[in-house]
């Protein structure tokens, strides 16, 4: 369907336009301009001098307002799907449910101004609530400083070096926005939806974003000191505990930069029942005497990890590399480590100077199907219960282990 021409403003409107220029600068002369649900689209209003004017509930579909200046205009419900305001000023106007998707919004001034949802009439008499809506939006660059965004759908808009600084954002769906460099300085984002959004060198010192949806959100490279996370969703399985997540970013971050910058994983004596770290980079992670039961570390990177005397009863390590992985006086019984990589792991014993005893990690009814054993340290395993079909232990250290027969 081809897209309708620009058009200049009829004679009409363009005598009331000017008319509302002399109002604003008050000259006796002006009116100010008062159009509400008026059809305006496709026209060319660039450059437009429209501080205060009324056009509540107009159609400005697909038209031009590059530069207009709209300073507290009411446009509450206007409709500025696919127009282009690039570089406008709306400082504190009121877009109370205004639908703006993909509408261009680059280098645009919405100080203050009023985007939550906003109340309309409706057929036979009562009201609705209807949402600003700015998905998939062009807002780079703009300046929404306390701008009031409340249950606004900004799903996949492009955001990136916007600044939302003291910006009200309760509930408002940013899935798939490109949020990299924004400014969201004491941003109040409260049950924000993020899923899949981009924050790459986003700005969110003093932000509120307790009971955020972070998942699928790369916050490695983001600066979350100050930043308040209560409740907040990460991951996939949206269990793990805030403080973990917090520590994971940083751990990410220092297996990225070599140890340059964040911090590693020191979560000795966490209790973590049932948490997924499916996936997760824990390479060289210490979770010593952790409770680990029913945990989800499938496909995770755990080379050189250390789990000394964790618990991890029923703990799932399908396709983990667990490479040089340290089990020691670790129970593992029920665990399953089918496809995993233990190369070079060493599941040895400890001695405990403190008891005079020695400990052996607990290995009953664990399910090594198709686990890469080689080199793999098993000094007083029991593996006589293990399910041991197609596990490769070529080279193994398999003194006084218990179970290998010829099944493997």
């Amino acid at each position: 369907m081809a897209v309708p021409e620009l058009r200049f403003p009829p004679q009409h409107l363009t005598v009331a336009l000017s008319r509302h220029a002399a109002w604003a600068g008050g000259r006796s002369e002006g009116e100010r301009l008062q159009r509400r649900g008026e059809d305006l689209s496709f026209f060319r209003f660039d450059n437009a001098k429209l501080n205060d004017a009324v056009l509540a509930r107009c159609l400005l579909s697909g038209s031009s307002l590059v530069k207009a200046e709209l300073r507290r205009a009411d446009l509450f419900a206007v409709d500025f799907m696919r127009a282009d305001l690039s570089g406008a000023i709306l400082d504190r106007a009121d877009l109370r449910g205004a639908n703006m998707m993909k509408t261009v919004l680059r280098g645009a001034s919405l100080n203050q101004a009023d985007l939550r949802p906003g109340q309309i009439l409706v057929e036979g008499g009562g009201t609705k609530s209807q949402t600003a809506n700015l998905s998939e939006a062009k807002l780079d660059g703009a300046d929404l400083r306390s701008a009031q965004l409340d249950e606004a759908n900004m799903s996949v808009s492009s955001a990136t070096g916007a600044n939302f600084a003291n910006a009200s954002l309760f509930a408002v769906n940013l899935a798939g926005a490109d949020l990299s460099g924004a400014n969201l300085t004491s941003a109040r984002l409260r049950d924000v939806n993020l899923i899949g959004a981009r924050m790459e060198g986003a700005l969110l010192q003093g932000a509120d974003l307790r009971g955020a949806n972070l998942r699928n959100v790369d916050l490695s490279k983001v600066n979350l000191k100050g930043v308040d996370l209560s409740a907040a969703t990460y991951r996939k399985a949206a269990n793990l505990p805030t403080e973990i997540e917090v520590i994971l970013h940083a751990h990410s971050r220092w297996i990225a930069t070599g140890g340059a910058e964040g911090s590693r994983a020191i979560l000795n004596g966490k209790k973590l029942v049932g948490c997924d770290f499916s996936s997760c980079d824990l390479r060289g992670a210490e979770l010593h005497g952790c409770d680990l039961k029913g945990a989800d570390f499938s496909s995770a990177q755990l080379l050189f990890a250390s789990f000394l005397g964790a618990d991890m009863h029923k703990v799932n390590f399908d396709q983990a590399d667990l490479g040089g992985v340290n089990f020691t006086s670790a129970n593992m019984a029920e665990a399953t480590f089918r496809g995993a990589k233990l190369v070079g792991a060493p599941l040895f014993s400890a001695s405990q100077q403190a008891t005079g005893r020695t400990l052996y990690p607990i290995m009953l009814d664990v399910d090594l199907t198709g686990a890469d054993m080689r080199g793999a340290v098993l000094d007083h395993i029991d593996l006589s219960k293990a399910k041991l079909s197609r596990a490769n232990f070529s080279g193994a250290d398999l003194r006084n282990c218990v179970g290998i027969n010829g099944d493997v």
